[in-house]
Formats: C-alpha cells, structure tokens, sequence
C-alpha cells in the first residue's frame, strides 16, 4: 500500500534533514506535520471500524442463532446450582436473533459483575459446525443447551450454532480494607473484613469496626446473597451494636440492631423496590439536655418495625448529576408487638432533578424532601403531648447536607438548649452548578445555591389540612455559594454561607460551612 504523495513529500523532507540537506527547524516542522496527519489517520480508521462493526451488527440483527453449549472458565469457584441459574437463559435451546443473543449474554455479564464475585469477565463467542461433547474444549466446566449436545439437532435452517466461552477472573474469597466512611456531617475510621462468594453463589460475609467524630463505637455484620441465584433480589441480614453521640439533643444512644431486607438490583430497568424489617434496643443517656423530654424518653426502648421503598433514579451520577431524575417514596410502621412503646406511621419522599444550560456552561440541580410522621400512641393524661413521638425517630433538618447556613439538625421545634426534632417537614434547594473557566471536565465545580426549610410537630387535635397550614408560613431560607469537589466515593463542598430567613430558636450559621457527604439537598 503507498503512501499519499503529501506524506512522501514529508518522508523525503525527514531524510533530507537526517543528511543535513535541510535546516532542522524545518525538518521538525515536517515531523509534526506527519505525526499529526498520522493521529488523524488513526482517528479515521477506528470511525470506520465502529460503523462498520455498528453496520454488520444492524445488517445481521436477525440472523438467527443457536447456542450449542456454554464455556465458563474458573468455574470451580462456583456452584453448578448457580451457575446453570445464570446460563439458564442461553441453555434453553431455543433458535433466538443474533441481536437477542447480544442482549443475553450482556445480562449475564452484568449479573456477575453486580454481585462482586468477579474482578473481571469477557465473553467470546465461537461458531461451531460439527457436535462437540460437553468437555471437549480446555475450560473448566461445560453446560450443553440441548438433550444431545448435537450442534445440529434443532438448529432450524439457516441457524447459526455458537458455542459462548465466559472467561472470568474471580474475586479473591478473603479481603481486609482500613479506611473511612464519609457520612453527612460527620467522618468514622473503619477497619472491614470480607469474606466473598463463600458458597460459590455470591455469598458475602462483611464484618466492620467503626470509630469516629460522631459515633464512639460501632460493629457490624452483614450476611447477603441471591435469592433464589437470581442475581436481581438480595436478601440481607445485618446485625450491629453501635454507640452514637447525638449533639442536638446533648445525649448517647447505644442501639443494638437486627435489619433483614430484600431488594431489588434491575440493571435493565431504573425502577427499584426494598422491603425491610427492623427490630432496635435503644438505649438513650441524657448527658447535658435540659429538655423535660428528653429526660422524659431516657431509658431502653425496643423499635419493631417493617418498611417499603420505592426507588427510581435515572440520574447519570449518584452524588453530583448533571442529567437525569431521582424519586425515593418510603413508608414504615413501627408497632408489630405490644412492648413497642412509641408505635407510629412514618412516610418520606424525595425528588431530585438535573437539567444542563448549555449556553451558561452550566447545569441546574434541583432537590424536594418531605416527611410525615404519625404517632399511634394513644393519648393519656399523664403524658405530655410532645411524648407521642420518640426523639430518636423523629424528622431532623439543617446543616451543611440539608438546608445549609444552619447547624446541623439545628431547625424547628427546640426545648431548652435541645433541639427534639419535629413530625412534619418539606425543606428544597434550588443549586447552580458551574464549570471552573478552562476546566470544564475537572471535577472542581463553582456553585450558588438558595436552600429552604421547615419542620413543625404534629398536632393531633387539629386536622391535616391546619398542619399542613402551618408547614407552608415561617420558612427558614439561605443562601450561598462556593466551590466543591466531586469526588467518586463523596462529594466535598466548602461554601459561604448567609442565612435571609431564620426563626428565633434556629441555630445559625453565617460565614464558612464545609459539608462532606454523599447526599446533599
């Protein structure tokens, strides 16, 4: 194949200028010339082989294929049970079009990588033309998608029989990290041993030891797997014993919890579900509240409860999205025994919304939360009325996560130097995010935000619609801005901060506030 004529003029001017014929000055500038011309030839030819690719998968979407057996190498780290689970779809025998074949083998690919159990995993496919038993290629296990293993039998006219060969590379069953945990307003030292893909069907046992700013002590272990080897439902169990310091209510709360939970994990689909079910001994020590209320609660409790939520995210990044929609509705009932002493109806919903302005180089990001609790504590004459709700359940807002120039969780109702949360609120923020000049793809971004909020307790000798009254007057606003850091596992924002609207007993906060966290409003 010879060379267009322009870059022989630029070969001959290189050998001219390795001779000394020519000054090098020039023959640099022929270097870079055909160095350049060169990367754009490059460029060409990767878009003609992704159209042609994209052109052969179009022009043979319908061709029909027949899967003779599957491949899987490494397989030994698995159990057939799991594994005939996850190639059920290929080993049915069915004759299927090369574009649902694709799609079948992608949904395998991504079942294994969701669960952790791999660190990687490819998948070629080998077209086969005479029968081929079930061992006979050099990989570790073989599953045969018809009663005979024949590579015609049933193939149909014109089918296309293939053999897929899985090549993975299995995570390691014992793993030990140390690290930190980012939470909202606050950051935990953390030292985590896994032990992974135990029963060889994604099988995960995690055991945590956490120590930090807010929480003194705190152990956990969780045990979660496939139910049923269907990759999309995870049952999880979580027992932990965890020591809190809650500076709102100036008191400690040692809990002792066991959470058992499905869920859903759809890859094709952004609509998911959990159900949860969780029984809590709570033990809360007042160590500095004046609050009547707080004293009033000191003392074990038990929670006994079971909770639903739906979840819909269509956002294209979980702590900073530039694109997409998020609405998480979630309602739990605490009250399943007798001996639950504050027993209650509890709803939350939030919505979030990103939408991009190109010609201001910038994206807006708007954010909704709302929360109902309902006590279902029966009223007695002994019992304060604010008594109906435990502090240790109840909505709490502000902060640099929430509605930001205020403390954290430093709104609404307040008792002495307490503040005891309330049952009803609906905060928003409106956020305007810009790229840095020059930077558009750092993740340093330049914000201005106006965040919004109020939180009031239920009055139950009124109606819904004079509570809901009194959640729509006397509204906390602030504004800001400043500069944050998008960061894969959190998002850093460091801000000024100017409260506009603020009630009397809402504790403010004027000047730098520096928030870290992976959910901001």
């Amino acid at each position: 194949m010879s060379l267009p004529s322009r870059d022989e003029e630029f070969l001959e001017s290189l050998n001219l200028a390795s001779s000394g014929s020519t000054n090098e000055s020039l023959a640099t500038a022929a270097e870079k010339e055909l160095a350049q011309l060169q990367i754009q030839k490059q460029e060409q030819m990767i878009r003609q082989n992704q159209q042609f690719l994209l052109q052969l998968f179009q022009d043979n979407a319908s061709q029909p294929i027949k899967v003779h057996n599957v491949q899987i190498t490494n397989g030994e780290q698995f159990r057939d049970s799991f594994i005939r689970a996850q190639f059920r779809p290929l080993l049915a025998g069915n004759i299927v079009s090369f574009e649902s074949y694709l799609k079948t083998v992608d949904n395998i690919v991504k079942n294994f990588v969701k669960l952790g159990i791999v660190e990687n995993i490819l998948c070629n496919t080998h077209k086969v033309t005479a029968p081929i038993s079930s061992g006979g290629f050099l990989f570790t296990r073989g599953f045969s998608s018809g009663r005979n293993g024949s590579a015609g039998a049933g193939a149909g006219a014109g089918a296309i029989s293939v053999v897929p060969i899985f090549n993975t590379l299995p995570v390691k069953r014992f793993f030990a990290k140390t690290g930190t945990n980012i939470g909202n307003g606050e950051g935990d030292g953390y030292i985590q041993f896994q032990l992974r893909n135990i029963f060889g069907g994604g099988e995960n046992l995690v055991f945590d030891a956490v120590t930090g700013t807010k929480t003194h002590s705190s152990y956990l272990v969780n045990y979660n797997q496939p139910l049923f080897n269907n990759c999309n439902y995870i049952w999880e169990n979580q027992f932990s014993i965890n020591s809190r310091k809650l500076d709102w209510i100036q008191s400690d709360v040692m809990s002792k919890t066991i959470v058992n939970k499905i869920y859903t994990q759809f890859h094709d689909t952004e609509l998911n579900h959990e159900i949860v079910l969780e029984n809590s001994l709570r033990t809360l020590s007042n160590y500095g509240s004046k609050s009547f209320e707080v004293m009033q609660q000191g003392g074990q409790s038990i929670k006994s409860s079971i909770g639903y939520n739906l979840i819909y995210d269509s956002r294209d990044n979980k702590h900073l999205p530039f694109s997409g929609k998020y609405f998480q509705w979630g309602v739990e009932y605490n009250g399943l025994f007798k001996f639950n002493k504050f027993p209650f109806l509890k709803t939350a919903t939030q919505i979030q919304h990103s939408w991009g302005i190109p010609f201001l180089n910038s994206h807006i990001l708007t954010s909704t939360r709302f929360g109902l609790l309902y006590p279902l504590t029966k009223k007695s004459s002994s019992s304060s009325f604010s008594s109906f709700s435990s502090v240790l359940d109840r909505f709490y807002i502000g902060g640099p996560n929430d509605v930001r120039s205020f403390s954290l969780n430093g709104l609404g109702p307040r008792d002495q130097n307490s503040f005891i949360g309330g049952d009803l609120f609906l905060n928003g923020g409106v956020s305007l995010i810009t790229n840095v000049p020059r930077y558009k793809d750092s993740n340093f971004k330049f914000h201005n935000f106006l965040n919004c909020g109020r939180i009031v307790s239920l009055d139950r000798n009124s109606s819904f619609i004079d509570n809901f009254k009194e959640l729509t007057h006397s509204y906390c606003l602030s504004y800001g801005f400043g500069i944050l850091y998008n960061h894969p596992m959190a998002r850093f924002e460091l801000n000024f901060v100017l409260p506009l609207v603020a009630n009397e007993r809402d504790s403010i906060r004027k000047g730098i506030q520096y928030g870290i966290g992976v959910s901001f409003l």
